[in-house]
């Protein structure tokens, strides 16, 4: 971390009223700020006009802030908030989970043994995939936030006794009630067992050690619960556990969830707490009788004294809700809406999984050829490049990329580029979308050193790994993104993607519309394209004049 550094927050300070006006994104971000105690210079925004949540001034007492009433004109600016600078301007994050991750590992980098670093959980893996990649971290970042601002909406248009809990909290709530999926799972249910061997040998009395209640929470910090989700017995639990290690049939054997993520606090919690806060806020009291693993969650988290200490400096009146019976007075009629309970983990192979049945696809180009739609084929703008007199940085076996897959990568990349730099004007920014390691970027920076060459990737070891290679070319006019491309609202000239998964190919292509920028694009995964809230098929006004359906490639 240094002087640069900047959090970027969309906020407008309320001096007679003692709040601050602000987003959801932009609350989640100040209240882990003030349990972590972060260091970083806080700019805030005021760039938007639907500000739904409200935090006390007091947060802002500890931190290094300026605020501003507009959005600062600077290009690299250009992304939904919250964001990061760092890198003297030259690396930008984007996202909540990102923008904390990154604030978290700064304070750890100053503070080695700063207790924030347990946030980021089992060797600092909590949230690091992006959205698109892990269920765990969409929830997290969008559909959670997101409900926020529905049920405002949704509580403004109907009024009246009728109230639908949010689906995001019926899952949540479903959640809770799966086994705990951990790593080292085993381990730390022997470490269990050490812990109440422990209490044993410390001379408690008998009828405590050998009573049939549950290992009290204040002891272990969990119950812990058989195959058939019974509590275990104390006498029970050391037996069971060393019985388990041996025979490893983790099956026989549950944890509770405590935190979102099994039995430790995680960043996971941090970020879904201030969501269910605003959203109990909303909700009348008689929905927690839906929700009662939320509200044991709720008064959990609400009991730490970090949490309750940053609680406090944001303004989250906690005793607005009701914390021990959530009693109904019959006063609101609840819908619990019917949601698909998926997992929330990606791997739980109870999570259904999207299947794809391609069909004869002699058959789908028959239907393309008689609607007269066919691909158009140029060798004009793909040339070959002189491998051996370029930097061996730029080569694509310097990133990380395995040996049997180098001469496909490198002809790949050499049409991409070539193609590129046919189009490419001097001074234009370009982006590369889905970036990478940087192996199409890097190279059209090389070649045009007068271009702005924008790196866009949302995977945290892929643009780490991008940095390093343009560092060691010192290449001074690439930077470099860390979010999903949708964050991403700056202008640019030439957009360019290789094999952007799924859908992203036409979110780049709409990206280069919208600027009415050219771009360069090589599509990758089509099987596995589907409709989502951006973007519904087919796009092409072509394919949609002719009588082939959408599920025809399925």
């Amino acid at each position: 971390m240094n002087s640069c550094d900047i959090l970027f927050l969309s906020a407008r300070i309320n001096e007679e009223q003692g709040m601050v006006d602000t987003t959801i994104e932009t609350s989640i971000c100040l209240f882990v700020y003030s349990y972590c105690g972060l260091e970083l210079k806080v700019y805030l925004i005021d760039d938007r006009d639907d500000y739904i949540c409200k935090v006390s001034l007091e947060v802002l007492r500890n931190i290094n802030y300026e605020f501003f009433t507009k959005r600062i004109q600077n290009q690299e600016l250009y992304l939904v908030f919250p964001a990061i600078q760092v890198d003297n301007r030259k690396t930008f994050i984007a996202g909540v989970c990102a923008v904390l991750r990154w604030a978290i590992k700064s304070q750890i980098e100053k503070y080695p043994d700063h207790y924030s670093k347990s946030l980021l959980g089992f060797r600092g893996g909590c949230l690091v995939a992006c959205t698109e990649s892990s269920i765990w971290t969409k929830f997290c970042e969008l559909q959670l936030p997101n409900s926020i601002s529905e049920i405002v909406s949704v509580m403004k248009k109907n009024g009246g006794n009728l109230v639908t809990i949010p689906a995001s909290l019926v899952l949540l709530e479903a959640h809770f009630n799966r086994p705990v999926r951990t790593h080292n799972i085993l381990k730390r249910k022997l470490d269990i067992a050490k812990k109440v061997k422990q209490k044993r040998t410390m001379g408690l009395p008998s009828n405590t050690v050998h009573s049939t209640q549950t290992v009290p929470a204040a002891d272990i910090d969990f119950t812990v619960y058989d195959a058939n989700m019974l509590p275990l017995e104390i006498d029970d639990i050391s037996k069971t556990l060393q019985n388990l290690v041996i025979t490893e049939k983790s099956h026989e054997f549950n944890l509770h969830h405590n935190y979102l993520e099994g039995i430790d606090l995680t960043l996971a919690d941090m970020i879904t707490f201030p969501c269910v806060y605003y959203l109990l806020k909303k909700l009348p009291t008689e929905c927690m009788q839906h929700l009662e693993n939320i509200g044991k969650w709720y008064q959990r988290m609400s009991s730490n004294a970090f949490v309750k200490k940053a609680t406090e400096e944001c303004g989250f009146s906690l005793e607005t809700i009701n914390s021990t019976t959530f009693e109904s007075v019959n006063t609101f009629e609840i819908i619990v809406p019917v949601v698909d309970k998926d997992s929330l983990y990606k791997r739980d192979p109870s999570h259904t999984k999207l299947k794809c049945k391609h069909k004869n696809p002699t058959e789908i180009l028959t239907l393309l050829k008689n609607a007269f739609i066919h691909p158009q084929y140029s060798t004009d703008y793909c040339s070959k490049l002189e491998w051996e007199k370029l930097p061996s940085a730029l080569h694509p076996a310097t990133g990380d990329l395995p040996q049997n897959r180098v001469d496909r990568k490198c002809q790949q990349i050499e049409s991409m580029v070539t193609a590129t730099l046919k189009v490419a004007k001097e001074g234009q920014t370009i982006v590369e979308f889905c970036a990478g390691g940087g192996h199409i970027g890097l190279l059209i920076a090389y070649f045009l050193p007068k271009c702005k060459v924008l790196l866009i990737e949302n995977k945290e070891s892929s643009i780490l790994r991008a940095k390093k290679r343009a560092e060691s070319l010192n290449l001074q006019n690439v930077f470099f993104y860390q979010c999903n491309l949708d964050y991403f609202k700056g202008s640019f000239d030439l957009g360019v993607s290789l094999h952007a998964c799924g859908v992203a190919t036409d979110l780049v292509i709409q990206q280069c519309i919208k600027q009415q920028a050219s771009f360069v694009c090589c599509p990758c995964c089509y099987g596995g394209i589907q409709n989502t809230h951006l973007l519904s098929y087919p796009l092409s006004k072509r394919f949609c004049s002719t009588s082939i359906p959408y599920q025809v490639g399925y």
